[in-house]
């Protein structure tokens, strides 16, 4: 026995070795690391009484503890929510966005590609309306359009719950979407597990979690590397259509000056050499045996023209011999050095063409590194967490509506000054928090702190070549850095109120600082008004939230509850030019320091009806209201300023007006069956929501060289959502499906603009159907076998209605296999038929208002473009985990 522990021990340090040496081992290049915070939520607990009736006893614990029930999940919130467990798909090699593409009502955009910047909405909402937290602590920030997911890593990850609709009242703020919240494990005992994976066009993952007793509670260690080259192989439609569209002209008029250059030879030879390609000309005169063989016939037959003999046309012009062969020479070198002349330029272009539209992702590659450190027992916690991440972004293909040659050469070469550019992210968290329970009531507090740098650079750029480029002359193209630092506080909790009452509080309080510089903000001439100052380069928001929520039951049966809910959020923005002078001429109305401070109370209500013990009914309805980022309120003091307006009196003159919140209605209606269907144990939970939107921003071009941010758009949403869990003795199905039907309108809120008349407006990147199913097979309880099938439907692409991306449908393949009980191997593939670079944008044959284009127009094209980033096809992976 004790030699079957030494071997497993050993079995164990070896992968840990192996896993550290697998590393890239420039640390220096930057990865990734673990967000997280801690603001913990209540769960309740159901005890059964001696006469059988289930009595409904409420406490707040910590969220990252395991419930104590089957049915905690149903307590988390009284409205939709869906959870998620990592563990589940374990050696799978899923990211947060590959997770959350199986959650209906929700819509992951890979913006960049794989791995890249990604953003996620829910029910219809934009990317910025939703919220995201790690461990209750808002991963959002301010000088962020959105929160990028693809930086959260799910390897130490407990849990992901995703809330639609009514938001609890322990996630501070209002939401409009919903809110997503990772819950990271809880150390529990001692325990070493490590996992290893490969997968294809450069991927490679590993993680390494200890965790052990430590004094009164327990300590997890986890580190974890994510990294791929992203090289994969997709076609680059545009390529053919520019070579089908471009060649034909210029190989005809290389033809026509091939033809030409032979006839002429054969007047100088005597015979047609019948040169077919250019190279053959090059042939010709670069090898001296076939150029020897032309210079003969042509010294043999150029007298022919005029004379009878070479000597009579040697006389009549009193050449020597070698003055007759110089002439000769130089008439038939003069073909060559006409015709290269003459098809120069149509031979360059012909050159630069690529006859191969197949091409390799170039630039997309990211080395992602995350480590946490966690202590909690049964009243503290205390956790640290580090993310570095290293990533090039890669250049967008959809340039020119696809028939620039430009785009031809996206993944060619880096000629483009977009060329290698690289983005560097680290970020330190830190989180200390207590709770505790007295009397009827449980709470706890929280302090958390974050420092995050965002560094860019572009590798492209040469001081010495570029030192007059345009391109690179403009600010921050060069190289920019964000610095982010946010410390905040929570208090929350519970309180049995009597009976049938439990009144859940929260109130949290964050200040973030941003300060910006780059390349160019700070080559303004001393003492002059310049646009360069109007930079900003500091930023503040301060975040104040206060929540309450009460858990009403209504009828002695306890099977009914109601659950309303108050909400207090404020806002304060401030942006600040610290090197301007205050402009005398233009832009009077900017100034060198703007703050706005946004604030109001809104509320929700849910309803809740246990039928029976197979059926249960539920409806929410509420208002919400988003809070501004720091560029919607206060700009970048360059490109993007508050718009202009007089000031009521007419006396100030021009001032700056900055946007509202955007704020509006929303509510929803379930039915949740819980009973055995089709044989199978089953689930089916389905949903219809709805939702009125007003002020929504629009970012117009307000002069000829700003622009602003205006509440110039508005807009309603529609749709269902269906989750369906089925389980059999041997196969598991899971099937999440959602509708989505949006109708938006804006207006055109400019000084050229049409005041209050709204017109129809596409929303970008959001299909109206989307759905995934997994189908998972066990012939024994070593081994399972799974599939899964993901579809999106078509959407627009653009603020107008021309362009839309096609409808996608992939396919996966796995086998899961434990070896023992700690040993297991996952062998899979994603997207098995290689759809992913198929997919491509398609003419819908409307104009920008959505009207039918007229025939002909250069717009309504029948070719297919790719999409702006192409989208990662087959991909193969391997992983092997092991747990002491």
């Amino acid at each position: 026995m004790k030699q079957h522990r030494l071997k497993r021990k050993a079995l164990a340090i070896s992968i840990a070795c192996a896993l550290a040496l697998t590393w890239t081992p420039d640390y220096s290049s930057s990865v990734y690391a673990a967000e997280a915070g801690g603001e913990h939520s209540q769960e309740t607990k159901e005890t059964v009484n001696a006469d059988g009736k289930a009595e409904q006893e409420y406490s707040l614990e910590s969220i990252t503890v395991e419930a104590k029930r089957p049915d905690w999940e149903s307590k988390l919130s009284p409205g939709t929510v869906t959870i998620i467990r990592p563990d589940d798909y374990k050696g799978e090699q899923k990211t947060l966005p590959d997770l959350l593409k199986d959650v209906p009502g929700v819509h992951v955009r890979e913006v960049n590609g794989k791995g890249q910047y990604t953003t996620v909405s829910v029910r219809g909402s934009t990317a910025a309306q939703v919220g995201v937290f790690v461990d209750g602590v808002l991963f959002n920030l301010g000088g962020d359009a959105a929160a990028d997911i693809s930086t959260i890593p799910v390897k130490n990850v407990e849990r992901i719950e995703v809330y639609r609709g009514y938001i609890p009242a322990r996630f501070g703020g209002t939401y409009i979407g919903g809110v997503i919240n990772i819950v990271t494990k809880r150390p529990t005992q001692s325990n070493v597990s490590a996992s290893v994976g490969q997968s294809s066009w450069g991927g490679y993952t590993g993680s390494l979690q200890v965790d052990s007793p430590l004094g009164t509670g327990s300590l997890m260690v986890g580190i974890n590397r994510d990294q791929s080259e992203g090289d994969f192989r997709y076609k680059n439609f545009s390529s053919d259509f520019f070579y089908a569209k471009e060649m034909p002209p210029l190989q005809e008029e290389l033809a026509m000056w091939i033809d030409f250059t032979n006839s002429n030879i054969a007047s100088h030879t005597g015979a047609n050499p019948n040169f077919v390609t250019a190279e053959d000309i090059d042939a010709a005169f670069d090898n001296p045996a076939n150029y020897n063989h032309y210079l003969n016939a042509a010294l043999d037959n150029y007298y022919k023209f005029r004379f009878s003999s070479k000597e009579e046309m040697m006389l009549a012009y009193g050449w020597t011999e070698q003055r007759y062969y110089d002439e000769v020479k130089t008439v038939l070198d003069n073909e060559r050095i006409m015709f290269r002349d003459a098809t120069a330029e149509t031979r360059e272009k012909i050159g630069k063409i690529p006859k191969d539209a197949t091409r390799w992702r170039k630039n997309n590659d990211y080395k992602n590194t995350d480590a946490i450190i966690k202590w909690q027992d049964d009243h503290w916690l205390a956790k640290a967490t580090w993310k570095k991440i290293d990533r090039h972004l890669s250049e967008g293909l959809w340039a020119g509506l696809g028939y620039s040659g430009d785009n031809t050469h996206v993944d060619l070469d880096d000629s483009s000054s977009l060329g290698p550019r690289r983005q560097e992210l680290t970020a330190k968290e830190l989180l200390v928090g207590r709770r505790d329970t007295v009397g009827k009531m449980e709470w706890g507090w929280s302090v958390n702190y974050l420092d995050q740098n965002k560094d860019y650079r572009n590798d492209r750029y040469d001081p010495v070549i570029h030192e007059n480029d345009h391109y690179f002359n403009h600010p921050l193209r060069i190289w920019s850095s964000y610095d982010s630092r946010r410390v905040g506080g929570a208090i929350d909790g519970s309180y049995e109120a009597g009976n049938g009452h439990l009144l859940e509080f929260m109130a949290n309080l964050s200040k973030e600082k941003m300060d910006i510089d780059g390349s160019g903000i700070t080559n303004f001439i001393a003492g002059e008004d310049d646009w360069l100052r109007r930079f900003r380069n500091y930023y503040e928001q301060t975040l104040f939230n206060i929540q309450l929520q009460d858990t009403i039951t209504l009828n002695k049966a306890e099977d009914l509850w109601f659950t309303p809910s108050v909400r207090y959020n404020s806002s304060t923005v401030l942006g600040r030019s610290t090197r301007l002078i205050k402009e005398h001429n233009n832009h009077i109305w900017f100034n060198q320091e703007d703050e706005q401070q946004d604030s109001k109370v809104t509320w929700q209500a849910a309803l809740k009806k246990k039928v029976s013990d197979k059926l249960t009914l539920r409806s929410t309805y509420g208002t919400y209201y988003r809070l501004l980022n720091l560029y919607e309120i206060a700009g970048d003091g360059a490109g993007i300023m508050p718009r202009p307006i007089y000031d009521k009196d007419f006396l100030a003159g021009l001032i700056s007006a900055f946007p509202l919140p955007e704020e509006g209605t929303q509510w929803d209606v379930s039915a949740i069956w819980d009973d055995r269907m089709l044989g199978a144990d089953g689930n089916i939970q389905l949903t219809y929501f709805g939702r009125k939107s007003e002020n929504m921003l629009q970012l117009y071009r307000f002069g000829l060289d700003y622009w602003s941010y205006s509440n110039a758009a508005r807009g309603r949403v529609n749709g269902a959502e269906l989750q369906t869990k089925l389980s059999w003795d041997k196969w598991d199905m899971n099937l999440a499906t959602t509708y989505t039907h949006v109708n938006a309108q804006r207006k055109y809120n400019n000084p050229g603009g049409t005041g209050e008349t709204y017109y129809d407006m596409p929303v970008t990147y959001l299909p109206e159907w989307e759905g995934s199913m997994r189908l998972t097979y066990r012939p024994d309880q070593k081994t399972s076998v799974f599939t899964e099938l993901k579809y999106m439907d078509k959407m627009f692409v653009s603020d107008g209605f021309e362009w839309q991306q096609k409808a996608l449908t992939t396919v996966g393949l796995g086998v899961k296999h434990k070896f023992t009980n700690d040993l297991q191997m996952t062998v899979g593939v994603n997207d098995l038929f290689n759809k992913g670079p198929e997919l491509r944008l398609v003419s819908t044959g409307l104009d920008y208002n959505g009207d039918p284009l007229p025939p002909g127009s250069p717009t309504s094209i029948t070719y297919p473009l790719n999409t702006d980033n192409p989208t990662q096809g087959r991909t193969y992976y391997v992983t092997m985990q092991y747990k002491y």
